[in-house]
């Protein structure tokens, strides 16, 4: 079986790989076919079948690990799979590692770096906030396999554990940046909130998303969101926990709820301290250059610039070795 990266023009395959994508069209002539995306840790493709469309389409449903027997080919100058037969997997646990791209960090380190990080809050009510999210087994297990988003950046299992340690790492080197150079924006930031907000930002990705093939959105997910599920994950632990400083309990919601910046971006209020200000900067930094980091890394077009960035509306540079 093969990958996706493995593909090549012109040869016929037999692999499995999970359907991210379904959607049963017709051609101009009123001929039904099936147009879908295959994807697996190393990449996606578009798909088609053209033959047999409504029956094939009736085996399986989008998310589903699906053995496939296709054709390579090409189409306005990217890869298409032509499929043949298709067939919903019996035993997909077996294929999880092969479909699953995963963080290449290790998440035990990484969760060990996260635990040292909330051990050293020195508010009392803070680091019990964070240890009881660190010493929920359930919350954990899922936490270590979640994706940081769907499609942009850190799109792998794994995901969430490693963006949100390196936005942890971000906010405590901004604090002592200004700690030593800036003392009215120091004294104006507590340091112990921006580490907890930091650590709590994307909880709500956890019931946002779906740790299975495609991390699709879940029906929660969709409907509410991450930043609104988060919210509500921190109140339900917040009204938990005896003696906190309800302000500051209201500065760490507003962090959560504001992390995107504006309201264009899907956050319901704009940052309004200095918490909250730099945990956004944090989070769209790391955000940003790890999507843009993957961009590259898997654009194949020759030269030293990527292909046209929908998104971002432009190219960028690669970097380093421009002969790929």
């Amino acid at each position: 079986m093969k990958y996706i990266n493995e593909l090549s023009e012109g040869e016929r395959i037999e692999s499995v790989f999970a359907a991210t994508e379904k959607q049963l069209k017709k051609t101009r002539a009123g001929k039904p076919f099936l147009s879908f995306r295959l994807a697996d840790k190393t990449g996606s493709v578009e798909s088609v079948a053209w033959d047999n469309a409504e029956a094939l389409a009736l085996k399986f449903e989008k998310g589903d690990i699906v053995a496939v027997r296709a054709e390579a080919g090409s189409y306005n100058g990217s890869l298409q799979l032509t499929v043949r037969d298709i067939k919903k997997v019996q035993a997909p646990d077996e294929y999880l590692s092969r479909i699953l791209p995963t963080t290449d960090r290790d998440v035990e380190a990484m969760l060990s770096e996260l635990k040292a990080a909330a051990q050293g809050v020195g508010t009392g009510w803070l680091r019990e906030l964070m240890q009881g999210f660190l010493d929920d087994s359930a919350f954990m297990d899922a936490f270590k396999k979640a994706p940081a988003a769907k499609g942009m950046h850190h799109v792998f299992a794994g995901g969430l554990l490693q963006h949100t340690l390196k936005v942890v790492r971000l906010v405590r080197l901004i604090f002592e940046e200004y700690s030593a150079s800036d003392p009215l924006v120091a004294s104006m930031t507590d340091k112990d909130l921006l580490v907890a907000g930091a650590f709590l930002h994307d909880i709500g990705k956890i019931e946002e998303l779906s740790p299975g093939a495609g991390f699709d959105y879940t029906f929660r997910g969709r409907l509410i969101g991450h930043v609104t599920l988060g919210l509500m994950a921190l109140k339900d632990r917040l009204d938990g926990i005896k003696n906190i400083d309800r302000e500051k309990a209201d500065l760490l919601m507003h962090m959560v709820i504001s992390h995107h910046g504006s309201l264009e971006y899907g956050s319901p209020k704009m940052p309004m301290c200095m918490e909250a200000m730099i945990l956004h900067y944090a989070d769209n930094l790391d955000a940003k250059l790890q999507g843009l980091a993957e961009f590259a890394d898997k654009d194949v077009q020759d030269g030293k610039f990527t292909a046209w960035h929908r998104l971002y509306e432009r190219q960028f540079y690669k970097g380093g070795d421009t002969d790929r």
